[in-house]
């Protein structure tokens, strides 16, 4: 399920001001969604998650239909849920919530943090997430210890039944099931809702395998070299042309502040200094390809291979945006009477490798080129000009933003000076 989901087979954008009765704050809902609306009578679930299951791309709309085709199975659901962890920095686990009444399904996102919440330490899963212990409660009364039943019990629900799936990295995906039928689920239901836990449980540890691989790719690596490494570009020397701009950035006397602070006030402040940099950088539809030391470097790649004037404008305000950013956290630091945090950019344009370099079996997906080089070599001559920023003439040329001259200067490697570019004053 991506964060901007969308649905193609069946499923349209419901109202997301549904009424709720969870009160799980725990967790952000992404989407709702409307859901297939009717039972779906044929009965074999558990062929069909393996058979057709894996060719549904949405989780969500996967778990609509099976809702709708349970319920032509005579399963009498009102209410279902599904827990998958993954590994993300931001994100503890994903799900889907559905409703037979309201025909919605939605979409959400677990936060980390939320194993500190009431709400998660008196949910009624918890067992069955950390342990594996399925859960059922029948809904005949009042269930204080469980406020997440209760408010399952004011609404309708007569009960309320979790499994575990296919424990991943020390959890267990859970799937729960309640119903509004007066007296509750019963054996024969029950039987059923065992019977195809098997299947969902491959089809979900699957789903969770790939969406965490592709969760670790794309936040050490990036969402373009992520797609490109699980697309099969895996090879040593593999790699295409790509026109793009290119931004080195460095931190200023990162080696006079490792040595006055300790370790753990070094990672926050390098930690601050990312933040600065790399949101403004992905806002403008650039691509982080790794940290180096205290530095960055990143790419814009040109929509259109003969003008970069539209990357160059994203990649200028990006570095605007990422100095603002840095002027505000400067503030802060200020007030509490820590040192500032400088940096240099350097931005230049040009055509790069884009792809597999390294050892036989320790490759790194980056780029390479005489284009990176002198973007390294421009943003050191920050430095010297004490300017934050300064541009190669072939990106000030291309830029739509005035740029002024700040005269020719040599470059390490270079044998003839190169003209660099700054921000009027």
């Amino acid at each position: 399920m991506d964060t901007n989901l969308s649905i193609d087979q069946g499923l349209a954008v419901a109202s997301e001001s549904a009424p709720q009765i969870s009160g799980e704050e725990f967790f952000r809902i992404e989407g709702v969604y409307t859901g297939l609306g009717a039972p779906i009578a044929g009965g074999d679930v558990d062929r069909w998650l393996l058979v057709d299951g894996p060719q549904i791309d949405s989780e969500v709309e996967l778990f609509d239909e099976l809702c709708w085709r349970l319920l032509g199975d005579g399963v009498p659901l009102w209410r279902a849920s599904l827990h998958i962890g993954t590994l993300h920095p931001q994100i503890r686990g994903i799900g889907a919530r559905w409703w037979r009444d309201r025909k919605v399904i939605e979409d959400y996102r677990i936060l980390h943090g939320s194993e500190a919440t009431d709400e998660y330490r008196l949910s009624p899963i918890r067992t069955t997430i950390e342990r594996g212990t399925p859960v059922r409660r029948r809904l005949d009364g009042p269930i204080p210890e469980f406020p997440l039943l209760e408010r399952i019990r004011k609404a309708g629900g007569t009960d309320y039944f979790a499994l575990p799936l296919n424990r991943t990295f020390r959890r267990f995906p859970t799937v729960a099931w309640a119903t509004d039928r007066p007296g509750g689920f019963s054996d024969a239901d029950i039987a059923k809702l065992e019977a195809i836990n098997p299947a969902l449980a491959a089809i979900a540890e699957t789903r969770a395998v790939r969406r965490i691989s592709g969760n670790l790719l794309d936040t050490y690596l990036g969402p373009q070299a992520g797609r490109r490494i699980l697309a099969g570009q895996i090879f040593r020397a593999q790699g295409e042309r790509l026109r793009a701009v290119i931004m080195m950035t460095d931190m200023r006397d990162f080696t006079g502040l490792s040595d006055r602070f300790a370790g753990e006030d070094v990672i926050e402040l390098l930690d601050d200094y990312f933040d600065a940099m790399v949101s403004p950088i992905e806002q403008n539809k650039g691509e982080v390809l790794k940290f180096i030391g205290d530095g960055v470097l990143a790419i814009f790649p040109a929509e259109d291979d003969e003008d970069f004037a539209p990357s160059s404008l994203r990649a200028l305000e990006a570095a605007i945006e990422g100095l603002r950013q840095l002027a505000a956290i400067n503030q802060g630091r200020r007030e509490r009477e820590l040192p500032e945090l400088r940096t240099g950019i350097g931005l230049h344009l040009g055509e790069v490798i884009y792809g597999n370099v390294g050892a036989s079996d320790r490759l790194d997906f980056t780029v390479i080129g005489p284009a990176v080089n002198l973007s390294s070599r421009i943003e050191g001559l920050t430095k010297r000009l004490l300017r934050p920023l300064l541009t190669s003439s072939a990106f000030a040329e291309i830029c739509p933003r005035p740029l002024v001259s700040l005269g020719l200067h040599p470059v390490r490697g270079l044998f003839e000076p190169v003209e660099v570019f700054g921000l009027p004053d």
